[in-house]
């Protein structure tokens, strides 16, 4: 998974001001056999719908581990299984584990330790029950609940649900599924093939770049990245966008993942296509093992998925679209160039992370570790993450008043809002 700071302006719900996590878990299933190890539909429906929390697309869903234990874990089609990060969750269960083994993260070629519990019992909605193992990470190497700013305990993989089809709907922050034989694509949508390896799917699409040149592109869908478009400079046959900035796109193991954000011309999803798309570029994703990456040029993300009503039948290896409300927003990137972190039990203190240099925010002093206190006047007490890095990220040439704390004392400054791609 990936994130980072991706707004589809006007809305900005979950804006992790974006921290880009990249998370390939390279686990090998040891899980419990059968049918057990998915979800599926009781036997007399044909379909159940559960809620969801949008996190500037980022799906949350809550479940329960063997009736006891409440967690909310991100649905993630880029990675395999069920991934405990929380701490406090992986110290109740880490006495069932079975067996220790090493993961991969992108950004360094370190290792994360984990291990796999015996199997437990999921349920989330309606659904049946299902039994599978469980990931432990040793330590909370990404703390996501910090960039998404609520709590978040790990991320479940949408394979997990691949006996079923689902369907999300980013507008109602709905999830519905249903049995194969039941569902048929509406009339007004497009079909897209997809190929389905280690429970990922992958994806053909068509870009143009800012140069002009057209370049079909082979993609694994990541519904847990923030990100529209994330592509691998190794896989470009040279190519370097002419006008780009320069930043921090994500976290690994070695710490900040370096990169760039680019705008690319359009980008073409079965017969849709959005434009003036602003894409993620690196060469540090996993640069020491691209078999690894299975010759992909990169991943499709929740900010061009959240554009749409979006549907995985993995059991015929396709994906529908249907255009949902946000289909015609422009792509925005973050205007005052300040990343915040939501710290505290209540995700309600914000920390700067990260400045991009040159921004509006850097020119007006702002620093690594200043605690925001008020802005256009009002104490940030109460506001959400996605609240405040809305207020930053909608409209150019907006002023914005900000009061920091730094060691002890009030810092006002006024920062005037600009594209910075």
């Amino acid at each position: 998974m990936f994130l980072k700071n991706f707004v589809p302006a006007p809305v900005q719900t979950r804006t992790l001001n974006k921290l880009l996590l990249l998370l390939l878990f390279l686990i090998a299933g040891n899980g419990a056999s059968g049918q057990f190890n998915y979800f599926s539909l009781p036997e007399r429906k044909n379909k159940v719908t559960i809620p969801f929390s949008n996190y500037d697309n980022l799906v949350v869903i809550e479940l329960i581990i063997n009736d006891s234990i409440p967690v909310r874990l991100l649905l993630d089609s880029g990675v395999e299984g069920v991934i405990i990060t929380n701490t406090g969750i992986t110290s109740l269960l880490e006495s069932q584990c079975i067996r220790t083994f090493m993961l991969s993260a992108p950004g360094s070629p370190d290792m994360l330790e984990a291990c796999v519990t015996r199997p437990f019992k999921l349920k989330t909605g309606r659904l049946e029950p299902m039994f599978t193992n469980l990931i432990l990470l040793s330590e909370d190497y990404f703390s996501l609940d910090q960039y998404i700013g609520s709590r978040v305990h790990g991320l479940i993989g949408m394979e997990k649900f691949r006996d079923l089809v689902v369907t999300t709907n980013y507008d109602r922050n709905t999830i519905k599924f249903t049995r194969p034989a039941d569902y048929s694509p509406p009339a007004r949508s497009v079909i897209i093939p997809l190929q389905i390896s280690r429970g990922k799917p992958y994806m053909t699409a068509r870009v143009e770049f800012d140069n002009g040149r057209i370049m079909d592109l082979w993609l694994m869908i990541d519904s847990g990245a923030n990100h529209p478009l994330l592509l691998e400079y190794d896989s470009l046959d040279g190519y370097k966008p002419e006008k780009y900035l320069d930043a921090i796109i994500g976290k690994g193991l070695a710490g900040n993942i370096h990169g760039s954000f680019a705008r690319i011309g359009w980008l073409m999803l079965g017969n849709y296509r959005l434009d003036n798309v602003i894409s993620s570029f690196s060469d540090s994703y996993m640069p020491w093992n691209l078999n690894s990456r299975l010759h992909r040029n990169g991943t499709l993300g929740a900010g061009s998925l959240g554009r749409f009503k979006v549907t995985f039948d993995y059991s015929n290896q396709r994906m529908i679209l249907q255009k949902g409300l946000k289909f015609k927003q422009p792509f925005e990137y973050n205007m005052s160039g300040i990343t915040f972190r939501a710290l505290g039990t209540g995700f309600s203190i914000f920390e700067v992370s990260e400045i991009i240099k040159g921004s509006p925010g850097d020119k007006a002093g702002i620093r690594v570790g200043d605690l925001l206190l008020y802005i256009n006047g009002k104490p940030v007490f109460g506001l959400t993450l996605g609240e405040l890095n809305h207020i930053l990220s909608t409209r150019e040439g907006n002023t914005v008043n900000m009061v920091f704390s730094r060691d002890g004392k009030e810092i006002k400054t006024i920062i005037k809002l600009r594209r910075l791609i």
